[in-house]
């Protein structure tokens, strides 16, 4: 043992410390844990969907039994049996339906005749004996729940559908309506509004537990994912919507859920569970089936989440109490074998940081701590002797760098403080924020150099006769150079407004282009050394008539209204280079502005800003997506809301263009 290096030997201890800690460990968890967790999730699973049946039951019998009874109603009956009946006898059915109104849970309800006269009334504001109406055509796809319904159906049936009229998705209590012979008639019943019933019946609030509802073919009714209810509501053709076979991924899941379905409707069985695997999570699930509906609601379990921290106490002492042993012991043997001979050299070491280098440790063993201390005996005596000639090259070379970081420092003081002038320089050339707030009801401009100074821009100018022109534009380069640019261009824009044109988006442009190439000598190729130029887009607003007229040069205008996003697209050819041409004419496009239209203008910095995995583009199909997804903010939020944005896909990575988005709406 004597022989072994102290690498060795910690190995060796530390090595059969941590196995006996964890043969402990595995050993209790082995045996408790997994037992645990599976009949508990188990009987969690089963207790939650008899709980979820209840609960659906409890919501829904009382609707279908008051639909019942409505289409068993002598005064509806006899009304809906007549294809014209009189006034006194429709008001009397009007005034029976309005009595079954205030008791639905909805307070809607609806009566369809078999003729496609559909009378409804789902909106508390509607006076009483006043049903809205409408016509059932079978040609309307929308209309196809009538039809199908009126064929299949004898007595109820329950459908999550989309009405298209009354702009809602609920789940519709549909009634079959007989008259005294027993021949159908109509449909009449109620709805549930979808918000309602899925914070009823799917969000249990307890931590990994969540509800699944199908119908009889499997179709999804109810989950926790919303937007795939929607869809299932959205879509008219039953063969289309999302079944609980489509959320398995696994064909013997698929086998498992149908044979437990079917063992369910015989009624072999009251309550199966099972483990399942849905969307890539290990779950534990258990069905129910309501025959009065012909629904069955699938309880879905995840065993991470199904059992309390204090379960496993015993096992948590267990295993802390094994390794504190374990740590003790580790820190004992360290101490003995590391630790005392490593403070002798720190000691050491602490005494040559104070310029004492005449220090002799004594070697007592030859394992690596005695080398180390040979080794320090080596390095004193080699410092010892070249300090008295390193001490003094190191004193001049400090002074040298000292002298050198002074004059850095005040060069890069001189510089920064230039920029910073020359920042305040071009923020005096931007729009009075006062002229904003006045000619604009909302509008934002998310203006983010990627210097202190940069080369993109927004301009405003007010005509004598109210006119607004509107500019956002991305100079070449940024930084210095592209600060002069917005100079020199903001002053051509200046001009031209003041001369030659006011009201021509596409005549400003090609003056711009003309005027620009003429002041920075880009048509003698003999004296210009640059060939620079700009993207702009340009919008004239008459407030008045709310009409717009925009030219683009490589920036496009996004225009939302009403919830549409139109994006009306720049020409390719851009304004200011050497290979412009000066007789080129940009397009103009002309929209009338809706109350509610919003504008946007952006610089290719946004667009072309870096991020994701792989460092691609933020693209314009994103910045299309964040538009529309932000629509309903206020402008003064967009603009947090796209801040947040870019910087969340940038990521860690640095800003790599300037950036500038202007949103206005009048």
């Amino acid at each position: 043992m004597h022989r072994l290096t102290l690498r060795v030997k910690f190995t060796l201890i530390i090595a059969a410390v941590l196995l006996t800690a964890v043969v402990a460990v595995l050993f209790v968890f082995s045996g408790t844990t997994s037992r645990i967790i599976h009949e508990f999730a188990l009987r969690v699973a089963t207790r939650q969907a008899l709980h979820d049946r209840n609960k659906i039951l409890a919501l829904i019998d009382r609707e279908v039994a008051l639909s019942l009874k409505l289409a068993d109603d002598a005064v509806i009956r006899a009304w809906m049996s007549r294809p014209d009946p009189d006034r006194q006898q429709q008001e009397a059915a009007f005034r029976q339906l309005d009595s079954y109104r205030r008791f639905f849970r909805d307070q809607s309800y609806f009566v369809a005749k078999k003729n496609g006269n559909r009378y409804f009334n789902a909106d508390r504001t509607v006076r009483p004996g006043q049903p809205r109406t409408s016509l059932l055509r079978p040609e309307n796809p929308s209309d196809a729940w009538f039809y199908s319904t009126l064929n299949r159906v004898d007595s109820f049936e329950l459908n999550l559908n989309y009405d298209k009229l009354i702009n809602q998705i609920k789940l519709w209590v549909n009634v079959i309506i007989y008259d005294g012979q027993g021949n159908k008639i109509g449909i009449g019943g109620t709805g549930i509004g979808l918000s309602e019933f899925l914070r009823d019946i799917v969000h249990s609030g307890e931590a990994g537990t969540s509800a699944i509802l199908i119908d009889r073919r499997g179709i999804v009714q109810a989950h926790q994912d919303q937007k795939l209810v929607e869809k299932n509501a959205l879509e008219q053709d039953p063969d289309k919507r999302t079944t609980i076979y489509h959320l398995l991924s696994r064909p013997e899941d698929r086998l498992v859920v149908k044979d437990a379905l079917a063992a369910l409707a015989d009624g072999r069985v009251a309550v199966t569970s099972f483990p399942l695997r849905i969307a890539g999570r290990q779950v534990v699930a258990a069905v129910t089936f309501m025959p009065a509906i012909g629904w069955y609601t699938i309880a879905v379990v995840d065993a991470a989440h199904a059992l309390q921290q204090q379960a496993f106490l015993p096992l948590i002492l267990v295993s802390i109490s094994t390794l504190l042993a374990a740590i003790i012991l580790i820190a004992i043997l360290i101490n003995r074998l590391v630790l005392k001979p490593l403070q002798l050299l720190t000691e050491a070491s602490g005494e040559m940081s104070r310029g004492n280098y005449a220090i002799v440790l004594p070697v007592a063993r030859q394992d690596e701590i005695g080398q180390l201390t040979a080794s320090f005996n080596g390095m004193a005596a080699t410092i010892n002797d070249h300090m008295a000639n390193l001490e003094e090259r190191v004193r001049q070379r400090t002074e040298e760098l000292s002298v050198a970081n002074q004059r850095l420092e005040a060069s890069q003081a001189d510089i920064l403080e230039s920029l910073m002038y020359a920042r305040v320089i071009q923020a005096s050339i931007l729009p009075d924020q006062q002229l904003l707030e006045i000619v604009f009801q909302e509008w934002f401009a998310l203006y983010q150099p990627c210097a202190i100074v940069g080369g993109d821009l927004y301009w405003l100018r007010q005509t004598a006769d109210g006119r607004l022109l509107l500019a956002v534009l991305d100079c070449t380069g940024h930084g210095v150079p592209g600060a002069f640019m917005t100079m020199t261009v903001n002053a051509v824009l200046n001009t031209i407004v003041d001369t030659v044109c006011n009201d021509d988006p596409a005549r400003i442009l090609q003056e711009v282009n003309r005027l620009l190439q003429q002041t920075l000598r880009l048509r003698q190729d003999d004296d210009s050394l640059v060939d620079a130029g700009l993207d702009i887009g340009l919008c004239c607003i008459d407030p008045a008539a709310r009409s717009l007229s925009f030219a683009g040069a490589g920036i496009s205008l996004w225009l939302v209204c009403a919830g549409t996003l139109e994006e009306i697209r720049a020409d390719h050819r851009r304004v200011g280079y050497r290979s412009s041409d000066q007789g080129y004419l940009w397009h103009t496009h002309y929209r009338t502005l809706q109350h509610d239209t919003r504008c946007y203008m952006t610089t290719d910095g946004f667009l072309d800003e870096g991020g994701g995995a792989k460092g691609y583009g933020f693209g314009n199909a994103r910045f299309s997506a964040m538009v529309e997804g932000h629509q309903t903010l206020p402008l003064s939020e967009q603009k947090t809301a796209f801040a947040d944005e870019l910087a969340h896909w940038r990521g860690a990575r640095q800003q790599r263009d300037d950036i500038l988005v202007v949103g206005f709406r009048l």
